[in-house]
Parts: C-alpha cells; structure tokens; sequence
C-alpha cells in the first residue's frame, strides 16, 4: 500500500496521497514537506464523497469513480475504493493527466491489498 502511495506522491504535482477509511479516518498517508496533514481534510473528503454517492443516486447512477473539487491554489480528487476511499491533493488540475496515469497503474494494487 505504502509504495502504491508512494508512487502517486512521487507523480509531478500531487502533494498529499492517502487512503482513508470510508468514514473519513486516516489510514495511511504519504505527503510532501509543508502539505497539510490528511487527518485536517479526511472528515470533510469523506462527506464530500458521500454527498457525491447520494447525488448520484438521485440520479441513477451507482456512484462516482472519482469526485474532483478545484480551488484557484489546487485541487482536491477523491477516488472510492472498497470500504475506503484515496484522497490526493494537487498543485492543480493541469497535473490531472499524470495522476489519473499513475492512479490507473497503482489502484489494482491498492484494491487488491484492501480485499
């Protein structure tokens, strides 16, 4: 789990990588120097998420694959898991490409190491 982290955080604008329980605690994080703690963001992340699940539900869909907020100093990506969910913080949505790259090559391993 550590090194699927690990790689994400290594991919050029991520600052924070970390996967949470799906009631919003802190399951492991990896995090450049200076980027803010997952444990201040995780609560709030995981109601973002479940109001995401709840609006699409409300429109027939079964769930997001992932949910992105944007701010004009970043960018927050909340990707559902079994059971948990990742959370990355980016410098911005002009690294999404990258991360979504990365995200595609490291989440069999997170999946199955949640399973």
């Amino acid at each position: 789990m550590r090194e699927a982290l690990e790689a994400l955080k290594a991919t050029k604008g991520v600052h924070v990588a970390a996967l949470l329980s799906e009631d919003g605690f802190v399951v492991e994080e990896v995090r450049k120097e200076g980027a803010p703690e997952s444990s201040l963001l995780s609560a709030r992340a995981a109601t973002v998420l479940g109001a995401a699940k709840a609006l699409g539900q409300t429109l027939g869909q079964v769930g997001p694959e992932e949910v992105m907020v944007e701010y004009p100093e970043g960018a927050l990506l909340l990707v559902p898991l079994p059971g948990h969910h990742l959370l990355l913080l980016l410098d911005g949505v002009r690294s999404l490409g990258r991360v979504r790259l990365t995200l595609k090559r490291v989440l069999p391993q997170i999946t199955e190491a949640l399973t």
